[in-house]
Formats: C-alpha cells, structure tokens, sequence
C-alpha cells in the first residue's frame, strides 16, 4: 500500500511538472516568435499539394510585414498510401510552399531546409476526417530576427579525428542545436549534420547508433516534446538526426539507427545554468562498426 501511495505521489508530481511545463514552453513561445521566430502552417486537401488561397494570403502576409533571415519548410503527409507515396508527397507539398515564397521575395538562400517527412510525424492521431487534415500540413518556420549571438558565434565545425572512430566510441555531436521544447532543428545545426554525413560517406562500411539525450528530467525518464505532445523527445530529436541524414544527405539508412536515451545517462547531475543543461542536451553518435 505504501509502494502504491508512493507511486501515486510520483504520477501527480510528474503530471504536475509537465503542466508547469508546458505553460512555460507556451510563454517562452510566445516571446519569441514576437522577438524573433514565427510558424506558419499550411493545411491541405486529400491527396493534393496545392495551397489553399487562405493559407497563400497568410504567407504573404508575413513576408510583407516583416524582414525574414531564414526559412525552414517541412511537408508532412496523413496515414493513407504506402510510406513512399507519402514522401513524394510530403516533398511536393514542401516544393509548392517554397516555390511560393521565392515567387513573393524570399531569397533562395534564405531558404535552409525544404523537407518531407512523409506520414512519419503526425501531429495527432489518425483516427479520423478531421484529425487525417491536420496531418496534411506543411509547417513554416520564419526567422526575422538578428542570430542570438551565443549561437552565431559558433561556427566552427566539428571535425572528428579518425582515431575516435573505433567501435564502441560515443562522440557528442558539438553545436547541434534544437528549439527549446522541440525535435525541430535550428538552422546553425545543418552545417554540422553535413559534416558528419561526409564523415560517413569518407568511411562506406561505417554504421552508427545516433543517441538522444536530455536534460532536467526528475520522475519522467524523457523530455516532453511540445511539437507532438509526446513524452519522447529525446527519440524525436535522434530520429531528426537521422531523417535529416537519410533524406538530404543520401546515406544509406541500413547504415543508421537511433535510440532515445532521455534522461538516464546524465553527464552532469547539476543543471543549474544553462551551460550546465546543455552539457545534457545532446546527441551522441556511437560506433557500431567500422
């Protein structure tokens, strides 16, 4: 009885924190898309991949009302058709949108990532007409604010030695960042995700484990991913990883795995600042083989 009353005081605890926790997310959110970072997104009928006319009054609108620095567009698909029909769809879905933007001023380079991810990442359940059309959305993210510094200042690019690369090494994947609360990858991060598929690509018989890893949890063993709703996002980022890796840099995926990892193997258990969080925050790649 008392492991029972224990447990229960852990599950409210845990459901209070995430409550706490999303209304802070929330918050945060909304300052920072004020400030600098706002999202778009685009819905779309059964099977087709033109916008709708709301949907190209809205993007117009924001890129007449405001200077935008850089651009990512992600295509996602419902749960009906095969995982390959879904991702050519997902990807023209995300042609159209860009094709949009660039027609009504965005510069080409402005525009860091045009992805699809098929029906790999629905943001509801299928289970119905209404939830299916929330997952035929392509998402836009606009950034139209000055770099935070911290991050610009960071532009060396990891390069990894050819000695570490022995099975059985981890290697912390340096300056892969995400948006706080997310499984979204910044635009600092794609140079590193490049790097890294050059190392592979240097090294053909090399397979990895790519690792997502957490900070700040207590009684849950994993983050919660304010994009999803789930509590996995130490696997959505590792998954992010290696859907980036797979899809735009043409690695093979028998090559690849991942695993979330949450919280569990903490490299520091003081988190105090956020130097020390992001020492947790991370991704790791281990060697399967060489």
């Amino acid at each position: 009885m008392l492991a029972n009353l224990m447990f229960s005081s852990l599950s409210l605890i845990g459901f209070v924190m995430k409550q706490a926790f999303i209304i802070l997310y929330i918050l945060c959110l909304s300052t920072a898309m004020k400030a600098q970072d706002m999202q778009y997104v685009v819905l779309f009928e059964f099977n087709k991949s033109t916008i709708p006319d709301s949907s190209m009054l809205g993007l117009m609108k924001i890129i007449a009302k405001n200077k935008i620095s850089d651009v990512v567009i992600e295509g996602h698909c419902d749960s009906v058709g095969s995982k390959e029909y879904n991702y050519a769809l997902s990807e023209n879905r995300a042609a159209e949108v860009k094709k949009l933007l660039v027609q009504n001023g965005i510069d080409q380079k402005a525009i860091k990532m045009c992805i699809g991810y098929g029906k790999d990442k629905p943001l509801v359940p299928n289970l119905s007409d209404t939830q299916r059309q929330m997952n035929r959305r392509v998402t836009v993210h606009f950034k139209t604010a000055e770099p935070d510094k911290k991050v610009a200042v960071m532009k060396d690019i990891q390069k990894i030695d050819k000695k570490d690369l022995k099975v059985g090494r981890k290697i912390v994947i340096k300056n892969l960042f995400f948006y706080g609360g997310s499984h979204i990858l910044t635009t600092e991060s794609l140079p590193v995700l490049q790097n890294l598929a050059d190392i592979l690509k240097e090294n053909p018989t090399m397979k990895i484990e790519i690792q997502g890893h957490v900070c700040c949890t207590t009684v849950e063993l994993d983050g919660y991913d304010a994009d999803t709703g789930l509590d996995n996002l130490s696997v959505a980022r590792a998954e992010m990883v290696y859907i980036h890796l797979v899809h735009k840099c043409g690695i093979d995926k028998s090559r690849l795995s991942y695993k979330g990892y949450g919280g569990t193997q903490k490299i520091t258990q003081d988190e105090r600042t956020e130097e020390l969080q992001q020492i947790n925050r991370r991704v790791e790649i281990k060697i399967l083989s060489e």
